[in-house]
């Protein structure tokens, strides 16, 4: 049975708006530094925001972070060579890839992606 919902007042002028994607990003890392999180996913997930906002250099801290944390982590080397391949270091970008495919376990989550 179809019920309708109520409408919803139109925000005030003085509304709260929802926060960016930096300041998502931001607490995420301030919440995982104060807690000491060590997860080599969470600092993957703070690598791909600060990527998508062309912070370059958070972005590559916390992916080699990642790579620090789980040396099998393939989304750390993939994440790094994408940073360098944007920021201009294609050769670099494909060094990254190489050592990646000689550290990774071959049975490791994605290693076929850094293969193709």
């Amino acid at each position: 049975m179809f019920v309708a919902s109520k409408k919803r007042k139109a925000p005030s002028s003085g509304a709260r708006t929802a926060p960016s994607a930096r300041t998502r990003t931001n607490t995420a890392i301030a919440l995982a530094l104060n807690e000491n999180v060590r997860n080599a996913r969470l600092y993957e997930a703070c690598v791909h925001a600060l990527h998508k906002l062309g912070e370059y250099k958070r972005a590559m801290d916390n992916a080699k972070e990642a790579v620090i944390i789980d040396s099998n982590s393939t989304a750390g080397y993939m994440r790094i060579a994408s940073i360098l391949a944007a920021t201009g270091m294609p050769k670099d970008a494909l060094d990254v890839i190489t050592k990646g495919l000689n550290t990774v376990n071959k049975q490791a989550f994605r290693y076929t992606q850094m293969v193709v």
